[in-house]
């Protein structure tokens, strides 16, 4: 918390929540089909850093007519793809400002809203019957160990508002495996935390996944998606409320 980039002073945490049956049958070929129709092959890992940079395989993209061609098609497959988005946006500066030295690692602090949600959702969604789990990304032996025991901790105890009855563990992937779900996190998530940081931005990526419902809203007014799909914390502000509220 200590080292904070004033051009991106927050950390955003996303979940991507997929009914089983869907993930394996129509959302992972889909991305296949992505990749190929792009790479020729479908081992391609999507990272969102890279994409922006037109770094490695995404080199292609500092040409401006396929640019516009890939991002097109990104669009298009993330309105058609059936999922929920659970995201997280924590503003780095007032979390430090507020908590001093006490404040909580941001992605332990995030994950705890995420699975909050999360459980949430599911019940709402089975009606109390139906489970799910949460796959995250590796980040390193050490940063793993820590978030398995931070999530052990959620598991027993729950958060300070939520068991988590429904969640049925917690599992680390690490980014070459080439997993879909961790790749569409992944790359929803920049556009969340820059939107959130800058609410006046345009921002087109945020608007597909806004405009198509992905984030998770008020259940009587799905377009109220601020302290449902998007948790802002330490806390909103006027233009968040005005925006999503």
């Amino acid at each position: 918390m200590q080292s904070i980039d004033p051009n991106y002073s927050v950390f955003g945490l996303v979940g991507c929540v997929f009914e089983r049956a869907y993930y394996r049958a129509v959302a992972r070929p889909m991305v296949d089909a992505f990749k190929v129709r792009f790479f020729g092959a479908s081992d391609i890992v999507l990272h969102s850093r890279d994409i922006r940079k037109h770094q490695g395989v995404f080199a292609f993209l500092g040409d401006s007519k396929r640019k516009i061609e890939f991002y097109e098609a990104l669009n298009d497959m993330m309105r058609q793809l059936d999922f929920t988005i659970l995201a997280v946006v924590i503003l780095k500066s007032d979390h430090l400002r507020l908590y001093g030295q006490q404040a909580q690692h941001p992605y332990h602090l995030a994950l705890s809203f995420i699975v909050e949600r999360y459980e949430r959702l599911v019940q709402r969604l089975g009606g109390g019957a139906s489970t799910g789990y949460v796959l995250a990304e590796s980040r390193g032996e050490k940063e793993d160990r820590l978030l398995k025991d931070e999530y052990q901790r959620l598991s027993s105890s729950g958060t300070y508002y939520q068991g988590l009855g429904n969640i049925t563990g917690l599992w680390m992937r690490k980014k070459e495996d080439n997993i879909v779900g961790l790749q569409v996190a992944d790359l929803v998530a920049y556009p969340i935390a820059v939107k959130t940081l800058r609410p006046g931005l345009t921002q087109k990526s945020f608007d597909v996944l806004f405009e198509s419902g992905k984030i998770d809203g008020r259940p009587s007014a799905p377009s109220r998606i601020l302290g449902y799909g998007l948790k802002v914390f330490p806390q909103p502000t006027f233009d968040h409320y005005s925006l999503w509220g």
